[in-house]
């Protein structure tokens, strides 16, 4: 791995990292809205957290392919691939009627 390749899988990690706590509080500050204890998180910040995830979704298949390519540079077998987002089911996810009301 040349110096250029590690310094770009640093900053991978590094986002990675700090997406991971900005998820952690969008969690927890939905949570609180949520018990009543604090307002709503912003739709801006809303809409900023899903941009920065979305961007980060791109850039692990950037390195999936980068890294299926291996010594050769053959990531054909990856790249022929859908890689799109397949969609979420969220009717049944967010199905009120199996959580507890509090």
């Amino acid at each position: 791995m040349t110096a250029p390749d590690w310094h770009d899988e640093l900053v991978l990690v590094a986002e990675l990292a700090s997406v991971n706590n900005q998820i952690a509080r969008f969690v927890l500050r939905l949570l609180d809205a949520d018990a009543g204890r604090k307002e709503q998180v912003a739709a801006t910040d809303e809409c900023h957290l899903g941009g920065r995830l979305v961007d980060l979704g791109y850039a692990l298949q950037d390195r999936a392919v980068h890294r299926t390519a291996g010594p050769n540079d053959d990531a054909a077998s990856i790249v022929g691939s859908d890689l799109r987002p397949r969609p979420l089911p969220l009717e049944g996810l967010l199905n009120r009627s199996r959580c507890v009301n509090h």
